[in-house]
């Protein structure tokens, strides 16, 4: 059967992702606290279960899309993905849904180093980061219809948008299995696969390129402290507006449909900024990539500051809105600016490493987050993770004077330079 385009089929399966994926959480959150009754702390010890997950499998995942096929390692992320939400959608209890975390999160591992390394070697290294910004982009239109979807789904019942959205991205696995081409990628030997020596020395060749690159030890210690911030506000922002504020009424519409107004506020503003950063950001330069990072991370934590003591309603959507619009910006940005520093042979394994240093963060500091949340205040942990990315900011600064090459540090670099 003929294969698609690599750039059209990345384009147009992250608009349908997006559309599955927001159709899922436009109110998976909702359903843990209404459905499934989850308190604070069990809301994070979930994502710290997801986090686990991705941390223990991030590396052999990686490695297995380096050394045998990069199309099979997305094909069973997607379906493994779709069926962890599946269960969580089916049985609405606390031990299945910490199972069910584990599922996605395994299932993720196998999409976080494959994906963009697949387009890379498809398409090359610039097409590709200017690609990531652009499906970021175009993805938030499925967003859009997916929150629509999801919110009409759960006026009939808060599971429905989940089950149909996990369906409708195990479907997507089938689909690329069949129509993804993949020229650009060549496997390992025959005679070298199904050997975990072979996979261990795929792992020691990025352990030793980090080693002799110190932008990748920055890259990877930020994305660990992003990791320990992100955790709690993205488990508790949900229960947060929840127990401190009243929802305001909106006619005959109910409270859920109030999940929809924000999450459509999220895509609109999303797909402002990262309209605005393919426009002001050269995502194959490395200064101008750390100069926006910097300054992303530091709006982020203050936006975050605000969304914690806001004592209106408005201004706590208001600020959440702000942060969702700022993080829709740096995640494609922070994989253009570690593909600057790869190499193919070993692509998939360090963009595993990373997502793994982000898994390891969510994992430390998610329990603490949670801790906090149950015993003093939900406000005080996320002031807590606001803090957390104070660290960042400081190692931004160190790696703007390093560089992804040896060369330059001033004009755009390639991902595929040789060290």
């Amino acid at each position: 059967m003929k294969k698609l385009d690599s750039y059209r089929l990345y384009l147009g399966a992250s608009i349908y992702y997006r559309f599955c994926w927001w159709t899922m959480v436009t109110i998976n959150l909702v359903y843990m606290v209404q459905i499934a009754g989850l308190d604070p702390l069990q809301m994070v010890l979930v994502g710290t279960a997801l986090e686990l997950s991705a941390f223990i499998f991030e590396i052999p995942t990686g490695v297995v899309a380096d050394l045998y096929s990069r199309k099979l390692s997305v094909t069973i992320g997607y379906v493994l993905t779709g069926a962890g939400f599946l269960l969580l959608a089916l049985v609405p209890r606390f031990e299945v849904i910490l199972i069910s975390q584990v599922i996605w999160g395994m299932g993720s591992t196998f999409i976080s180093g494959a994906y963009p390394a697949w387009l890379a070697d498809e398409i090359g290294v610039e097409r590709a980061n200017n690609a990531y910004l652009r499906a970021s982009q175009l993805g938030l239109l499925g967003s859009f219809v997916g929150i629509g979807t999801s919110v009409a789904l759960a006026s009939i019942a808060l599971q429905l948008p989940i089950m149909v959205g996990a369906v409708g991205i195990i479907g997507l696995g089938i689909f690329l299995a069949i129509f993804m081409d993949e020229k650009g990628f060549t496997p390992a030997p025959r005679e070298d696969r199904q050997t975990f020596g072979q996979m261990a020395h795929t792992f020691n060749q990025g352990v030793s390129l980090v080693r002799a690159r110190p932008l990748l030890i920055s890259i990877f210690a930020i994305t660990f402290a992003g990791g320990m911030f992100s955790e709690g506000l993205d488990r508790l922002s949900t229960l947060f507006l929840i127990d401190q504020f009243q929802f305001p009424a909106l006619g005959n519409l109910d409270t859920v449909s109030w999940w929809g107004i924000i999450a459509a506020g999220i895509t609109i503003l999303s797909y402002v900024s990262t309209g605005l950063a393919r426009k002001l950001v050269d995502p194959n330069s490395h200064r101008q990539v750390t100069i926006a990072l910097s300054v992303l991370t530091a709006a982020i934590a203050g936006g975050v500051l605000l969304f914690a003591w806001a004592s209106v309603f408005l201004v706590a959507v208001g600020a959440l809105l702000f942060i969702a619009a700022l993080r829709a910006v740096t995640d494609p940005l922070t994989t253009a600016w570690l593909n600057q520093s790869l190499e193919p042979r070993t692509r998939a394994t360090l963009l595993s490493m990373n997502s793994q240093a982000d898994a390891l963060g969510q994992s430390i500091g998610g329990p603490i987050v949670g801790v906090v949340a149950k015993y003093v205040a939900i406000s005080v942990a996320l002031t807590f993770s606001a803090l957390i990315l104070l660290p960042a900011l400081a190692i931004y600064r160190i790696a703007f004077t390093q560089n992804s090459n040896s060369d330059d540090t001033d004009t755009s670099v390639s991902g595929d330079h040789q060290s």
